[in-house]
């Protein structure tokens, strides 16, 4: 017992655990042991398997303490705010398809909400709005607007057992096209209403140390279909969110395209009592890609083949705010959708910022 409070007091859950169930081994009927436990997981981040175990406790194993809490997950509000500005490469003519992307705004707003005592779900709609400079064969010397997006996605997400989760999502993607189309000399054009969808599966361990995870993911994207794989690995080599690396991998075989990879390493660590602080970099050729349970989807061609990136992070009780940054480098080509090939590729840089608002309802 003493053991396991000194671990405790010093951020230490996973040896703090430990400690506390050989604690309760010989002492079954400590209701202190299991308000220590409570906290430990919950400290440690693994919100679920606190209310699980405490859920799992009758009430003459709980103390005043416990007995007064009625610990739940409760709904989550967030808020994004993304901006991407571009280096432009234009040409006169271009015969095939490519993309002079000036900028790209992001704005989602999501709500995480309880389905059941096991079960979550979670909503979020997404509007994308890019100004670029678009050439095609139907139209060479270049289409200038801005074009929009609306993307809608939901997962739901079960618990199996302790420390595993189990989830399935959907992201779908509306959008018009422009369409030329020449006819007896004349040249007219059409909107199309266009959909794009995507269907994934995710399978998440929650360790003390370790906790990691695998998606499985199916997409139709640009009139092509894909087969995604995603794999990620945290290492929080004192058990708690004081300090943290993560690993993570994505390769995506296309119909058309064949197989690209993504891959990323990131840390994160607390620098202040209110003040966390991420980077990371990711490298890769993947494009038309999708990460993070398919909350993010970039269906385009535009390739960023380096990154690097940071965020600060201030949690509070009701809320926490996450203002970050990013640099890129894009590779650019000209594409062959008929014989799926690409050619000339440009190498531009790309810079970001995001922000996003997360509030609790407590």
């Amino acid at each position: 017992m003493r053991l396991g409070i000194l671990a405790y007091e010093n951020q230490r859950y996973g040896f703090a655990y430990k400690n506390f169930i050989r604690a309760k081994q010989q002492n079954p009927f400590d209701t202190i042991i299991n308000e220590y436990l409570y906290y430990s997981y919950l400290f440690a981040g693994r919100t679920t398997d606190a209310i699980h175990f405490f859920r799992s406790l009758s009430n003459n194993q709980k103390n005043n303490h416990l007995s007064n809490l009625t610990p739940s997950e409760k709904p989550e509000l967030s808020i994004n705010y993304s901006f991407n500005g571009y280096d432009v490469k234009k040409y006169q003519t271009n015969p095939l398809n490519y993309e002079a992307i000036e900028n790209l705004t992001v704005l989602n707003a999501g709500l995480a909400f309880n389905l059941s005592e096991r079960a979550k779900g979670f909503f979020q709609y997404s509007n994308t709005s890019k100004v670029t400079t678009f050439y095609s064969p139907s139209n060479p010397l270049g289409d200038y607007g801005t074009y929009k997006q609306n993307q809608f996605y939901f997962s739901y997400k079960k618990s199996i057992t302790q420390g595993f989760e189990f989830s399935g999502y959907t992201h779908w993607v509306f959008f018009t096209n422009v369409s030329n189309v020449s006819s007896h000399g004349r040249r007219s054009s059409s909107l199309n209403l266009s959909t794009e969808s995507l269907f994934g599966l995710n399978f998440t361990f929650m360790g003390w140390y370790l906790r990691g995870g695998m998606n499985f993911n199916y997409s139709n994207f640009s009139n092509s279909y894909q087969f995604a794989t995603e794999a990620y690995l945290t290492f929080l080599p004192f058990s708690n969110l004081n300090l943290y690396s993560r690993v993570s991998g994505f390769y995506q075989m296309d119909k058309n395209w064949g197989g690209t990879y993504q891959s990323n390493f990131d840390v994160g660590f607390k620098a202040f009592k209110y003040v966390w602080i991420e980077s990371g970099m990711m490298i890769g050729n993947s494009f038309l890609y999708s990460r993070n349970f398919g909350t993010e989807l970039n269906n385009s061609f535009i390739i960023p083949s380096t990154s690097f990136y940071g965020s600060l992070v201030i949690p509070a009780k009701k809320f926490s705010l996450k203002v970050g940054g990013h640099y890129s480098e894009i590779s650019n080509y000209s594409w062959d959708f008929g014989n799926y090939t690409k050619t000339e590729k440009v190498v531009l840089n790309s810079f970001g910022v995001d922000v996003t608002l997360t509030i609790k309802f407590q």
